[in-house]
């Protein structure tokens, strides 16, 4: 389900360089709403446009393409922005012409937060930010639910799995009685060293 909440590999865009064994926990889409101003930029552009043309000024009408360029490239900017979050990764997916794909490995995230405007908080929507190890930062805007995927971050990213299970990556190998031998066998070490 594209939004918030499970999602399968179909719901990905191709470019997304997901390994075979990742499994896709949610993607998601800037809400639509994000193009309104320059929705709102396109239309006074344009009705600029045919008012200088019905006052006969003929050079105004070419505002009206421009307005209507405006708002579509904004649209299409929109519409090929996608992220995603793996048992594995985070993935932002953006470009109309060309495609750029930034990629955080989980075990990365070292702290995350959300944010809501006024009508992000009465729509349920926000930004969700990423620090990473390294300096740098990752950022969904637009998304709903941003306080869920910041939580679906928060678990996987402390040793819960995606699912909320216990991950088994970050499991110490071995039982308490083979490291209790270990053990021993140092010490045995280290007294012959020191004798």
């Amino acid at each position: 389900m594209t939004g918030s909440g499970a999602a399968g590999r179909e719901d990905v865009d191709a470019a997304v360089p997901l390994a075979a064994d990742e499994t896709v926990a949610w993607t998601a889409r800037p809400r639509l709403t994000r193009v309104l101003p320059a929705v709102l930029v396109g239309c006074v552009l344009a009705v600029a446009g045919v008012a200088g043309w019905l006052i006969e000024t003929p050079l105004a009408l070419a505002l009206v393409p421009v307005g209507v360029a405006v708002a579509a490239w904004r649209y299409l900017v929109n519409r090929h922005t996608q992220y995603v979050v793996s048992d594995d990764a985070l993935y932002v997916k953006t470009g109309v012409l060309s495609r750029a794909v930034t990629q955080a490995a989980l075990e990365t995230v070292q702290n995350s937060a959300y944010t809501q405007s006024f009508t992000g908080s009465l729509f349920d929507y926000g930004n969700v930010g990423f620090e990473l190890a390294g300096g740098g930062d990752l950022v969904f805007r637009g998304v709903p639910n941003p306080g869920e995927v910041r939580a679906l971050v928060d678990r996987a990213t402390q040793g819960d799995g995606i699912a909320g299970e216990s991950g088994s990556r970050d499991a110490v190998p071995g039982t308490v009685e083979q490291w209790r031998a270990i053990r021993e066998e140092v010490r045995r070490f280290r007294r012959a060293l020191d004798d």
